[in-house]
């Protein structure tokens, strides 16, 4: 889980700012928590849902946070035809881009950092937390001049004398993590941390997360479909999975995915055309499904197929969203930015519930970015998870909690307060002068 986040100088954040989901004394809403039961540990949120006009850097922390995972794992940089650091400050462009989280793993608290510049991790860190204190395991420095250098704390003397991590320390690259060194050179030691980061699963407005083959044989998740789609009145009668001829699909898919597939170098495909489907491989063999929706004929009773593009914008945006429930049954830490697109309010405070309720006994997070204010409801998010995101006089973002405010008021004066200014985060529209 996360507890922390921080960053600074990257995209519109400037100085030092913190994203925390440490839970407060707030006493509504406590299955939101998850209790640690510890003196050393604290209450963790699984959500944090924060608030801001446009062009304010919601997004932006979104991205801030899907930047870091992707150096540390090694993935495509999603900020490739992006200015990483914050451009309205002219010294900025000399310092180093700076990430760090602080998490919860095995009931044990990590606090793993970086600083980048030009492409280069000039530092990073990794320290430990436990009933006695907070112990430094090492901090990595990196410049032309030295290269690659190490400090161990008190208690990890013991890896300076392991020839093959100094080894490690002295090959890694300047543009890499020492942490995801060693774990491509089968050290294992910090395996925990590294994998902690595939965990972050990040959803854009435009992201189709199309995992349809999770409903193949998981009767709860389709249960979950059509009770959704039940209550957020969207006309749909039945969702099912329908075997299909497999041949049916592959006429549909890329002619580069479709050699794949045959040369079963695919395990599993999802394909979203003027339908829905699913191929996977079964011992061996290709099957194929497709995802049936039908709605009732008022006059006869009827039930008439449906295909997905003949949905709408906000039928489609769900069965996009859904899919999350599996997300949340494994744990997972998800960002959703925009979570609001094409949903009507009702739709997205009845999916927000059924994620809730799904994490009761799961230690997943949610952190969403909206716009909407119609979610600024005590009796749906705590407090302490509600967040707002605003520009400073410097242009710059800063993150700040709603718990900051004493005097938090009911449900309709919170959305009015919100909208009326009290609490900062909204755009300032100003008059246009009259000729």
């Amino acid at each position: 889980m996360i507890i922390r986040f921080s960053v600074a100088n990257c995209l519109s954040f400037n100085d030092k700012t913190s994203l925390d989901l440490f839970a407060s004394k707030v006493g509504n809403l406590k299955e939101q928590l998850w209790i640690s039961k510890s003196r050393h540990i604290p209450n963790i949120l699984k959500s944090a849902f924060i608030f801001g006009p446009n062009a304010a850097g919601k997004s932006n922390l979104i991205k801030a946070i899907h930047y870091a995972k992707s150096i540390v794992l090694q993935e495509t940089n999603p900020l490739r035809s992006r200015t990483t650091y914050f451009k309205l400050c002219p010294e900025c462009p000399k310092k180093p881009s700076f990430f760090e989280f602080e998490m919860l793993i095995d009931r044990v608290i990590y606090r793993f950092g970086f600083e980048i510049k030009a492409n280069t991790i000039t530092r990073e860190w990794l320290w430990q937390s436990n009933s006695t204190g907070e112990h430094e395991i090492y901090e990595r420095t990196y410049d032309q001049a030295s290269k690659n250098q190490i400090r161990y704390g008190e208690k990890y003397e013991k890896y300076r004398e392991d020839v093959f991590v100094s080894f490690v320390l002295k090959g890694t690259p300047e543009n890499k993590l020492f942490l995801s060194e060693l774990i491509d050179r089968n050290v294992e030691m910090f395996r925990d941390v590294y994998d902690w980061f595939k965990k972050i699963i990040v959803i854009y407005p435009d992201t189709e997360l199309q995992s349809y083959n999770v409903l193949l044989n998981n009767e709860y998740l389709l249960q979950e479909y059509r009770r959704l789609m039940n209550l957020c009145d969207l006309g749909i009668d039945d969702i099912s999975v329908e075997k299909i001829d497999a041949d049916e699909v592959l006429d549909k898919v890329p002619p580069e995915l479709r050699d794949k597939l045959k040369l079963d170098l695919l395990k599993n495909l999802t394909l979203k055309h003027d339908d829905r489907y699913s191929v996977s491989l079964q011992e061996g063999n290709r099957e194929a499904y497709k995802i049936q929706i039908s709605h009732k004929m008022p006059s006869t009773g009827d039930s008439i197929s449906f295909q997905i593009s003949e949905e709408s914008d906000g039928t489609n945006r769900l069965f996009d969203l859904i899919p999350i429930l599996t997300l949340v049954l494994q744990d997972a830490i998800v960002l959703v930015d925009e979570l609001d697109r094409s949903l009507h309010s009702n739709v997205s405070k009845m999916f927000i519930k059924t994620l809730f309720k799904a994490n009761i006994n799961h230690q997943s997070q949610m952190i969403v970015t909206t716009h909407d204010a119609t979610l600024l409801d005590v009796d749906l998010l705590r407090r302490d998870s509600i967040w707002f995101v605003r520009k400073n006089y410097k242009k710059a973002s800063e993150i700040y909690s709603l718990y900051d405010y004493v005097k938090v008021r009911n449900d309709k004066s919170l959305q009015k307060a919100y909208l009326a200014g009290l609490y900062g985060a909204v755009p300032v529209i100003k008059e246009e002068e009259e000729e």
